[in-house]
């Protein structure tokens, strides 16, 4: 039968009698310096960096005390590892596929049946994706998989250059799709939550601002408030 209170002798005993003690405690200051970094520095990239190899520190301090133990059975490392598996599996895998699912569930139409500029501006910047529009009066645009999705609203809402704004974020996005699953992977197994989000936003905003200029990027966000 699980006793926390065995669980956790077995973890103090464990660690201590390894040897791994003073190296866990190391990795654990470092982790706590990352997170520092992070809340005291204000460029985006930099947060993001020490963010993430915050994360890690923790990720490292995880798998030395999973090596220091010797205990058999430990209810805990067994629930732990099963969530690392599955979770990772659901993570990388589902945004895979998951943007055929929204396709379905918005009943989404490719963006050249009503107008061709959209795509035509997409395909320029060198990625390959399908605009679709949806019929929605809330204005909303999102990117999934080799997706990006406008509603009716947002087309109706915007004019063009705020539009190739809202367009050339979703691109980026789209760019770096293969390390958002990651970095979400890594705030789940390091307990850490999902902060690395809000710096990915500003980075999208800051590619959509080189590409189509502050103004528009800016004007789009009021109209979005």
């Amino acid at each position: 039968m699980f006793n926390i209170r065995d669980e956790l002798q077995c973890y103090v005993t464990c660690i201590s009698d390894s040897g791994l003690l003073p190296l866990i405690g190391v990795v654990l200051l470092a982790a706590t310096l990352m997170f520092g970094l992070y809340l005291k520095s204000t460029d985006t990239k930099n947060r993001l960096i020490s963010l993430v190899l915050g994360q890690l520190s923790i990720l490292a301090a995880i798998a030395l005390i999973i090596h220091a133990m010797n205990c058999s059975q430990m209810l805990s490392l067994e629930i732990y590892m099963a969530y690392v598996i599955l979770s990772t599996s659901i993570i990388l895998l589902l945004p895979r596929v998951y943007y055929k699912v929204l396709i379905k569930r918005y009943k989404a139409r490719p963006i050249t049946e009503i107008m061709d500029w959209p795509q035509e501006f997409v395909d320029e910047l060198d990625i390959k994706a399908t605009v679709y529009y949806y019929d929605s009066a809330v204005p909303g645009a999102f990117a999934s998989g080799k997706a990006i999705f406008l509603s009716i609203g947002m087309l109706e809402l915007t004019d063009t250059p705020e539009l190739k704004a809202i367009l050339a974020h979703e691109v980026w996005h789209l760019r770096h799709n293969n390390k958002t699953p990651i970095l979400r992977q890594l705030a789940l197994m390091s307990f850490t939550g999902n902060h690395s989000q809000d710096e990915l936003e500003i980075l999208a905003d800051r590619f959509a601002e080189k590409t189509v200029g502050k103004a528009a990027l800016e004007s789009a966000r009021a109209k979005l408030v």
